[in-house]
């Protein structure tokens, strides 16, 4: 059958950011199904425009199988309203207009956020009479009202409805995480419509066997506290900086922040500032570098900030450490993510936003033998738990009940 699958943010292995839809998409083609992808062709870690689709709206490709509609969304934006809305617009509008080109689908598949584009599938499903399958990535509005992204009431009920219509819309729905499950039936959908499919691991891809990647400014033989992902909104970096400034004392320990984002200026200004000579600022790498990149790591960070909405956080990050067999330090409010490393055995949990406890576990984690004992104990119970391609045959299953 043909899956029509629609994402703004679609990432393949040879790009920087998480793959699951490219993993869900190419899962779903090796099932047998034709599969046609409706995706912008903005980088948006980066927020630019590959040359090859300069002034293109519309551009059609084939890639690993997969019939793909890449489209215009403007691209850059930061924390004003006027510019995200602008951008989730743009997209919803020439993501609209591809889906119009498609060949009828037999299902339609909807990954939020953004909530326009996944309205505008729901639309489209409505009128070719296919059943709507919507994951949901994150609570949209709900953590953009909760981070202050969001404040104007009109922008807010507006978006309220449209995810009410979605849910309502939509056949099946696949929750992210536990906490965004749940938070989904508080909103009263019914609870045998959800289903949840979190990240997972590659197993061609686990084991920390890779050869470490070497990083300009960072001895050989240094102990690093690494961070790897989006230098943005919702992580708590500045923490990360505050407690390397306390960790002047141990200058056998790096800190390593990899990565791009809306927030990476400012943090290297901070940092500048400060003048840390144990901070080094790496740039993003595609996703099939990323094993590499965390090999060279000796404690791997999750700072989050000290906001409700985080405990029921599960990133895709967590998934990349516990693959590689690293410890794993997350400084977070007690929930999902906090759990899972006290069950796994993999790490230690800090209060979210306090420097000083982050310190001294970083230099905690340094002096301690058996952090690679906790690394192998996370790797083993992502393989147990967590391996992609289970997941991604769930993710099958639920496309082909729907249909």
């Amino acid at each position: 059958m043909r899956v029509l699958y629609v994402s703004q943010y679609f990432v393949s292995a040879n790009q920087p950011g998480g793959v699951r839809h490219w993993q869900h998409t190419r899962a779903l083609a090796q099932a047998g199904h034709e599969v046609s992808v409706v995706t912008s062709y903005v980088q948006h870690k980066e927020r630019t425009i590959p040359e090859r689709y300069a002034g293109r709206r519309i551009v059609r490709e084939t890639e690993d199988g997969l019939d793909m509609w890449r489209v215009y969304s403007t691209p850059g934006y930061g924390r004003d309203l006027r510019s995200r809305l602008g951008n989730y617009a743009s997209f919803a509008w020439w993501a609209s207009v591809a889906m119009t080109r498609v060949p009828k689908p037999k299902v339609v598949v909807a990954s939020s956020p953004s909530l326009p584009a996944a309205g505008a599938a729901a639309v489209l499903a409505m009128v070719r009479r296919a059943p709507f399958v919507l994951e949901i990535r994150d609570l949209w509005p709900d953590s953009a009202v909760t981070m202050g992204l969001v404040n104007d009431r009109a922008t807010i009920a507006a978006a309220t409805r449209l995810e009410r219509f979605c849910y309502r819309r939509a056949d099946r729905i696949i929750a992210l995480t536990e906490g965004i499950r749940d938070g989904i039936i508080a909103k009263g959908v019914p609870e045998r419509k959800v289903t949840l499919i979190t990240n997972g691991v590659d197993l061609d891809e686990a084991g920390g066997e890779q050869a470490p990647a070497a990083i300009p400014g960072v001895p050989d033989d240094a102990v690093v506290a690494m961070y790897v992902g989006n230098h943005g909104t919702y992580s708590s970096l500045g923490t990360v900086l505050e407690a390397a400034d306390l960790l002047r004392g141990r200058p056998e320990i790096r800190v390593v922040l990899v990565g791009g984002g809306d927030q990476k200026a400012r943090l290297v200004e901070q940092a500048a500032r400060m003048e840390l000579p144990n901070v080094v600022f790496a740039d993003s790498v595609p996703k099939r570098e990323v094993p590499a990149v965390i090999a060279r790591a000796d404690v791997c960070l999750l700072p989050y900030q000290d906001r409700d909405l985080f405990a029921g956080a599960l990133p895709n990050k967590v998934f990349d450490y516990m693959a590689a067999a690293r410890p794993i330090l997350a400084s977070a409010p007690e929930g999902e993510l906090t759990r899972l490393i006290r069950e796994a055995g993999c790490g230690v949990c800090t209060p979210p936003e306090d420097a000083r406890a982050m310190a001294d576990a970083i230099a905690a984690l340094a002096d301690d033998p058996g952090r690679k004992a906790m690394g192998r104990r996370g790797l083993a119970v992502a393989l147990d738990r967590y391996d992609r391609r289970v997941l991604a045959k769930r993710f099958v299953g639920v496309v082909e009940s729907a249909a």
